[in-house]
């Protein structure tokens, strides 16, 4: 049974929907943060500005694609969007002189931060993941597979995409709509989505970053099964959960986002302590 939507004045909407990139200047500790497939840096804004009330050098890149037209997004692919995010990485460690910093990802971007960790453990010091795509539903994913084996170039045909006709995952009909992401899914992007889903599963054993891993109990467009897939396969010795009762999928921007913000702010606080060298 889906919750009901919650009442207007429980969350208000925002002023502006303002899906521009963030880069916050703080200390020596440092938070990448990493929105999802067809959306924007709004998506992560509430982490990124608690992370940067907190005192932390934040980046909440655009990432490849993204921001502009469904043609562009169908015409990048699962690399591009890594390399923009390790661009934002590598500009968070040079302003903090090579400290290990945490990632904060959100769907797509939760894949991207585990792959990250993956590919740079030593520099990774904590993860934040919410409403990570192992595997989505199977006949969904068979559906699009399917369709891939036609002769169609469909990162040339930007028109072959799934319409979002409710808006994105949001129990708050404000947000729902005003979320000023992209009005589809791009076949030839949600083709490059499962094969970054197939290359983090086989990374899952080998990660073993401290993890807090979040999702939302109203999630339609995630299964709880992938995440419960995750906590079970990460090869880290400390995972956190975080299971949000009232939220559907975009839970940065839903009615327990406060909720998921202090959870956050609190496991980057414990494991970048760790990291520095006075243990300040």
């Amino acid at each position: 049974m889906l919750s009901r939507s919650p009442l207007e004045n429980e969350k208000p909407a925002p002023r502006s929907f303002d899906k521009s990139p963030l880069s916050i200047a703080g200390d020596d500790r440092a938070v990448l943060c990493l929105h999802g497939i067809t959306g924007t840096p709004f998506e992560v804004r509430p982490f990124a500005e608690a992370f940067g009330r907190a005192g932390y050098s934040v980046e909440a890149p655009m990432l490849a694609g993204h921001g502009a037209t469904l043609r562009d997004l169908a015409r990048a692919t699962w690399p591009d969007w890594l390399a923009s995010a390790e661009r934002a990485f590598d500009a968070l460690m040079a302003r903090t002189q090579g400290h290990p910093l945490a990632i904060c990802g959100f769907s797509m971007g939760a894949l991207l931060a585990l792959r990250l960790a993956r590919l740079h453990p030593e520099r990774v010091a904590a993860l934040v993941v919410m409403g990570t795509p192992l595997r989505l539903r199977s006949f969904q994913v068979g559906a699009i597979r399917a369709l891939g084996r036609l002769p169609i170039d469909f990162g040339r045909w930007s028109a072959a995409s799934i319409p979002k006709p409710n808006g994105s995952d949001i129990s708050i009909p404000e947000l729902r709509h005003g979320n000023p992401g992209l009005p589809a899914f791009p076949i030839a992007a949600l083709q490059q989505l499962f094969a970054l889903m197939d290359v983090v599963r086989a990374d899952l054993p080998s990660i073993q970053t401290p993890t807090l891993v979040v999702h939302a109990r109203h999630d339609h467009v995630v299964p709880m099964d992938d995440s419960l897939e995750l906590t079970g396969s990460l090869g880290s010795s400390i995972i956190e959960r975080l299971w949000l009762e009232r939220s559907f999928h975009v839970v940065g921007l839903d009615v327990d986002s406060a909720e998921a913000v202090e959870a956050a702010t609190r496991f980057v606080n414990a494991q970048l302590k760790h990291e520095r060298p006075d243990g300040a």
